[in-house]
């Protein structure tokens, strides 16, 4: 297994990360989409990524967007991985008064060329927890999300859905909820701790290329019976929630949005 370190390719097994820095919940992430090996609105991600770093560390990382997708280019196609889809996550860790250190890995291997419908259409649990720094993806919200996931196994469910103490509905994975309820969507604004991300910026402009109005109110957890679909906008594309619990969950919104995502994935290439 491949991974770049602050630009250099390496082994895994022959890299010397500190354990404290990819483990450890210190860093600012970035789940990124590819497509022939070359990264899906890449400068949209850095964007989000550095802001956060800033943000939460005080200084801005300054290596470039070309850097970081020769380093996603090399990392895939020295690893032999397909040309389809790939994801990849960037990773940057505190690294003194010198800024960031960056590492990228890969994480799956996908069936979708860019952005897809996924095809698998989960159950989905509530889950009630709150993210220090929520407007930022981070190891405690990946973590977070990772810890919500178990729980939805362990409760009969595939997901999970988090929601406040308050009772709104969220995100799912750390990525952000889009709900129906007959004729309209809406979802979470980020000032009610809808996620800040470039997913929630795709499914805005992915709704605006079928045609349909997203409105930023928050859904709630007393009112998942009079929702049509609860939908996922997650790095590889729209998931589609099955269930929750005993309330069963149509799909028709997520076949519209769908249409439109292979021209996402273009504009992604050029981004």
């Amino acid at each position: 297994m491949l991974i770049t370190i602050d630009g250099a390719l390496k082994r895994l097994s022959e890299a010397a990360i500190d354990p404290n820095d990819i483990l450890g919940c210190n860093w600012v992430y970035a789940t990124i989409n590819t497509l022939g090996h070359k990264p899906l609105h890449l400068e949209s991600k850095l964007r989000h990524a550095f802001d956060s770093f800033e943000a939460l560390y005080g200084l801005r990382p300054t290596f470039s967007a070309q850097e970081i997708r020769e380093e996603i280019y090399n990392l895939l196609h020295f690893g032999l991985y397909p040309e389809g889809g790939n994801t990849v996550r960037l990773y940057l860790a505190p690294d003194g008064q010198r800024g960031a250190r960056r590492y990228i890995a890969h994480l799956a291997t996908t069936p979708y060329e860019g952005y897809g419908l996924l095809s698998v259409r989960p159950r989905a649990t509530i889950a009630n927890y709150e993210i220090p720094f929520e407007r930022h993806q981070t190891s405690i919200s990946l973590s977070s999300a990772r810890f919500a996931s178990d729980y939805a196994h362990r409760t009969q469910g595939a997901t999970a859905l988090r929601a406040s103490r308050s009772g709104l509905l969220l995100s799912s994975d750390d990525a952000p909820l889009l709900v129906a309820q007959g004729f309209r969507l809406f979802t979470a604004p980020i000032s009610e701790g809808g996620r800040d991300s470039v997913e929630r910026e795709l499914m805005f402009r992915v709704a605006d290329m079928a045609g349909v109005t997203i409105q930023e109110r928050a859904p709630k957890v007393e009112e998942v019976e009079s929702y049509n679909e609860i939908m996922v906008f997650k790095p590889t594309g729209i998931e589609s929630i099955y269930s929750v619990g005993e309330i069963q969950l149509e799909n028709i919104y997520a076949h519209l949005l769908a249409k439109h995502l292979k021209a996402l994935s273009r504009e992604g290439l050029a981004r």
